[in-house]
């Protein structure tokens, strides 16, 4: 699965997440525009309290990969790392932000996301950490693909709402 395919399922779980509660709110993928460093993957709009949401996602072969690490799988534009610039946005645009990990065949398991808040990501970048280990991702919430794809619902949404408290 690409990092694309990824971002794509987390547009259709909250906007199947949305229709099924009927739930004020739409996300959409945030495209990169040409020559211009992309600001997360993933936007959810919405007026409701704790729905106003920046998504950036990453999908790893946990079998292979240990960890998510700051330089590899995050980019550095125009001498600014991406953790750095994205976190500058957070704070203009007001919205709350979550690192979206997709591990795939973690201890056996099927593939699952877990919902990093971004205040945690960007605490060990300002500490020097090399990155998160999938066990410090797989902490976090967390949802398994069922039938091929993801699906919120109340109870999952609300605990990763409130991670952010």
């Amino acid at each position: 699965m690409t990092g694309q395919d990824f971002e794509r399922d987390m547009v259709h779980a909250f906007n199947g997440y949305a229709e099924t509660y009927n739930k004020r709110l739409v996300a959409y993928r945030h495209y990169q525009m040409r020559f211009q460093p992309q600001l997360f993957d993933v936007l959810v709009d919405s007026g409701l309290p704790g729905f106003y949401m920046a998504l950036e996602c990453k999908s790893i072969d946990a079998s292979k990969d240990h960890s998510i690490y700051f330089t590899q799988h995050f980019n550095h534009a125009r001498g600014v790392h991406q953790i750095e610039r994205e976190s500058n946005w957070l704070d203009l645009s007001g919205r709350t932000g979550y690192l979206v990990v997709e591990l795939r065949n973690y201890s056996g398991k099927r593939s699952a996301c877990f919902f990093v808040p971004w205040a945690y990501l960007k605490g060990e970048y300002c500490l020097g950490r090399t990155g998160l280990s999938n066990d410090d991702i797989a902490s976090y919430p967390s949802c398994q693909k069922r039938a091929g794809k993801y699906m919120f619902d109340d109870v999952f949404v609300d605990y990763v709402i409130s991670q952010m408290g």
